[in-house]
């Protein structure tokens, strides 16, 4: 049976100090994945945002060149201006 020497206290501050640096490396990781996927998630929302916002604008627009289009119609139809 062989015995274990006993580690000094200058021995554990060092292996307490790099189990800390892994843990924080390990940690810094997993967040920089965590970021990522809800960086990407907001963006797809505001894409789907900015696209329905556009969708607005083309159909307003689309309705405003018809009524134009009504207007002139009746205009040129009645003969009569104001």
């Amino acid at each position: 049976m062989s015995t274990r020497p006993r580690l000094s206290i200058s021995d554990m501050i060092h292996r307490g100090v790099l189990y800390t640096l892994v843990g924080i490396s390990v940690w810094g990781v997993v967040m920089i994945g965590v970021v990522h996927r809800d960086t990407l998630k907001r963006g797809r929302g505001a894409l789907a945002l900015h696209e329905a916002n556009k969708r607005k604008e083309e159909e307003a627009q689309e309705n405003e060149v018809a009524l134009a289009q009504a207007a002139q119609a009746a205009l040129d139809k009645g003969g009569k201006s104001w």
